[in-house]
């Protein structure tokens, strides 16, 4: 029984540290071609669902990166962006590939965007289509891992 036990933790921690998003991503905006935040991307182990958590913020031309959410609304407004919970609800679709039903809250606008993602066949790039609710028009971003 002890063995048996043994077995299946070995094989959930191994399980854990082969998924696909689970790190640190340098997440690069389109429009601008930035760096705009390295963020490390959690699973919940009881909803199988991804957040993220901002640990560095990067300056956009020649702004410096802002250090509190101050564009945010709700509970987020004034919070430090450092430590910031920007991505929850992030759903695997197929074969860890494709993930939808995301929620992103861009630091430096405070919009609140739905967000898709595909990641790349050798996994170093997430390809990110946002949409803000209020617009059709989507947004691009890509997430290199680190």
């Amino acid at each position: 029984m002890l063995v048996l036990l043994a077995l299946c933790s070995l094989f959930a921690t191994h399980a854990n540290a082969f998924d696909p998003l689970i790190g640190t991503w340098k997440v690069v905006d389109q429009r601008s071609n930035s760096y705009v935040a390295d963020i490390v991307i959690r699973k919940n182990s009881k909803t199988q669902l991804y957040s993220a958590v901002i640990v560095k913020m990067y300056p956009l031309a020649k702004e410096a990166a802002p250090t509190l959410c101050s564009k945010c609304t709700g509970a987020l407004k004034d919070q430090p962006i450092i430590g910031m919970q920007v991505l929850s609800g992030l759903k695997a679709v197929d074969a860890n590939e494709s993930f939808e039903q995301g929620v992103w809250v861009h630091p430096y606008d405070g919009y609140t965007y739905r967000l898709n993602a595909q990641l790349t066949k050798n996994g170093k790039l997430l390809n990110i289509i946002m949409k803000a609710a209020n617009s059709p028009a989507a947004r691009n971003m890509t997430w290199i891992r680190l």
